[in-house]
């Protein structure tokens, strides 16, 4: 078999191990494209397990659907990518209490959803230089 690819492929394009050099680039970039895609998943976990914990720990139990859930978690994923720097663990439990909030009263686009955590985490932020009143 490899007197017969030697025939169709180059030398010079051949590694030792009989591959050519285009096996190993077309791996190489397979091999990238796997791994973004194993993060996006790990992302994807995280925030569903977010908005889950936060919708027992709200309501007792699951309170909304599980397509519900995967549009809440998808907009959690939007908001934590459009941020500035990584969030922490705190931020996104604050964003998905926003997105859950949001979505109890009737909303289910993702983007409306997204929109209504930002505007939310952005008020916090605010707040953070703001000294608390005294009593």
């Amino acid at each position: 078999m490899k007197f017969a690819l030697e025939l169709f492929v180059p030398e010079k394009l051949m590694h030792p191990g009989g591959s050519s050099a285009s096996d190993s680039k077309a791996e190489a970039s397979q091999n990238v494209a796997t791994s973004l895609e194993a993060e996006e998943a790990i992302q994807h976990r995280k925030a569903r397990r977010i908005i889950e914990e936060l919708d027992h720990g709200q309501f007792g139990g699951p309170s909304f659907g599980q397509q519900t859930i995967e549009l809440m978690s998808k907009a959690l994923e939007g908001a934590e990518a459009s941020l500035p720097e990584p969030a922490s663990d705190q931020q996104l439990r604050l964003i998905a209490a926003k997105i859950l909030k949001v979505a109890g009263d009737g909303e289910r686009d993702p983007i409306r959803l997204k929109a209504a955590a930002m505007s939310a985490l952005g008020s916090v932020a605010g707040n953070a230089d703001e000294k608390p009143p005294s009593t």
